[in-house]
Order: structure tokens, then C-alpha cells, then sequence
């Protein structure tokens, strides 16, 4: 991967989002209360940008950063404005109920309707920015004259460790699977696994004994963020976006090439353990 410039005011030049042209804020998150990082990609994070105590202009854009290290930052995403609302209005309205940071407390007068752009998508947590000083300034709007070196992280956004600790919320998972070194590890593997509601705490048992193993199951996680199992889809209905909730944990390793009939039966068995018929996501049936 190749990057166009390096500093980030020409980045975002070479990607049509020319600073002279509409203002652009720079916002340095940490992981503080709330674990931002992880949220990548999901409406929650959204949520959680839009209330702030100075208005940006309607048609701006806001350029979201993880502070990962001191003197540093990771992109998030870009983000338009497209409304300015008073916060007590959009409360009452239910604009923020899925944030992530429900507190009425929290710093903000104002609440931006945003619109995630797909620009630079494909380096979110891997475009590093260098956030000279003062670091304590978290906000600020982006001129010409000011240095934002940018580089590509060494760092894989989800560094891969063993198999017998992977337990992934799902946007982890999604950064995850276009790794090579993820992709490489989760298709050489059959298995186990669980999925949990972070929100409410109900699990869903599942098993992968295709040709490319956990790999392809979870990858229609992904896409799809129920993978066409009855309750997720049931779950999604009822809230819709509550999938960024969602963690994936690989219970039991099995080999690649296992019968079908063996791994339902050790998936059968973990639904059982975990009474997830019961108190969870799968439906009564012998395998659902």
C-alpha cells in the first residue's frame, strides 16, 4: 500500500476533501471511558463525535483519531456534518440512542447529524498522523501551514496472537479478516464458537467445518452481521446495528476437514453447556 502524500493536508487533497474548500476538523480520541478504537466503522462511533460543545459548520468535515501512543494517531474515519441540532433536542428526538455514551452529562451542546464518508476506509487504525504539540489540544481545525506527517503503521490494527485467544468484537473482527496473517490462521481451522450480545448477554453457538474453515463462517459475520442464523436476524430486527455489540470467541479448535455430523455434535454439546437454547440465541432445534 502506497500513500499518495505525506502530510495530511495533500492526502486529503489527492482524495478530493480539499481543507480549502470546506473547513475540516481534526478530532484525537483516547481510549478514556469508552474503547473507540474498536468501534471503527459503526454507527456508536458516529454517535459518539456528534455531540460537541463548539458547532461545525453544516457541509464540514470531521476527521476522526484513536491516540494510541503520545505524539500520535490512528485515523478513525472522515466524517460530513449534515445537521447542527441543539443536544437537549436531539435527546428527546432518540438521535443518540445507540450511542455508546448514553450519560446526559457528557460534555456537548451541540449535536451534528454525521454521515460517514468510504474515503480512506481501507486505512482506518492503520494511517498514522504525528499530533504535535500542545497534545492536550484534542480538537482542532486543520490549516495549510500546520505539519500532520503521515506513515502507515507497522502495527497490524489486530495484532494476531495464538488461536486459543481469539475473542473478537466485531469490529475487530472486520479489521481481522483483511489481515493476511488472520486470514492465513482462521482457514486452517475448523471449530467451535460463541457469539455474544456484549448489550444484553445473549449467546449464540455455532460451528465451521467448511473447506476454509472459521475463516468463511465468520467472514459472512461480517458481511452480512448475522450470517443468516434465525436469532441473529430476529436480534438484528429488534435493534438494528446492534451487531457492533456482537463478540466472537473460538471456543474449540477442530481440524480441518472434520465430518459435518462430528462438529454439530461437539456444537450441540456446547449449547448445552451453555444453555443457550435456553437463555440465548439459537432456536430449539437440534442444530439451530
Amino acid at each position: 500500500m502506497h500513500l499518495a502524500a505525506t502530510q495530511l493536508y495533500d492526502l486529503l487533497v489527492s482524495h478530493s476533501l480539499d481543507p480549502a474548500l470546506q473547513q475540516v476538523t481534526l478530532m484525537r480520541h483516547t481510549a478514556g471511558d469508552f474503547p473507540v478504537h474498536r468501534y471503527v466503522g459503526t454507527r456508536a462511533l458516529t454517535l459518539y463525535q456528534a455531540r460537541q460543545d463548539h458547532q461545525h459548520p453544516v457541509g464540514s468535515l470531521v476527521v476522526g483519531f484513536f491516540g494510541h501512543r503520545p505524539g500520535h494517531a490512528l485515523l478513525l474515519g472522515i466524517w460530513r456534518v449534515l445537521q447542527i441540532l441543539p443536544a437537549a433536542q436531539a435527546i428527546r428526538e432518540g438521535r443518540l440512542q445507540d450511542s455508546f455514551d448514553q450519560r446526559e452529562s457528557h460534555a456537548g451542546d451541540w449535536y451534528h447529524e454525521l454521515e460517514e464518508l468510504p474515503d480512506l476506509e481501507d486505512l482506518r487504525l492503520k494511517l498514522e498522523i504525528q499530533w504535535s504539540a500542545p497534545a492536550v489540544s484534542w480538537r482542532r481545525v486543520l490549516r495549510r501551514a500546520q505539519s500532520y506527517p503521515v506513515a502507515l503503521s507497522t502495527a497490524p490494527p489486530v495484532p494476531f496472537k495464538t488461536l486459543q485467544n481469539v475473542s473478537l468484537i466485531m469490529a475487530e473482527l472486520r479489521l481481522a479478516l483483511q489481515d493476511f496473517v488472520w486470514q492465513q490462521e482462521l482457514k486452517n481451522v475448523c471449530g467451535i464458537y460463541l457469539i455474544t450480545d456484549e448489550k444484553t448477554g445473549y449467546q449464540y453457538v455455532g460451528s465451521a467445518s467448511g473447506a476454509c474453515g472459521i475463516w468463511q463462517r465468520w467472514s459472512d459475520y461480517s458481511r452480512t452481521g448475522h450470517g443468516d442464523n434465525l436469532g441473529l436476524i430476529a436480534r438484528l430486527h429488534e435493534t438494528p446495528g446492534c451487531d457492533s455489540e456482537f463478540r466472537f470467541t473460538l471456543l474449540e479448535m477442530l481440524p480441518l476437514g472434520i465430518a459435518k455430523t462430528e462438529a454439530e455434535a461437539r456444537e450441540n454439546y456446547w449449547k448445552i453447556a451453555l444453555g443457550s437454547r435456553r437463555f440465548g440465541m439459537n432456536r430449539n432445534g437440534a442444530m439451530g
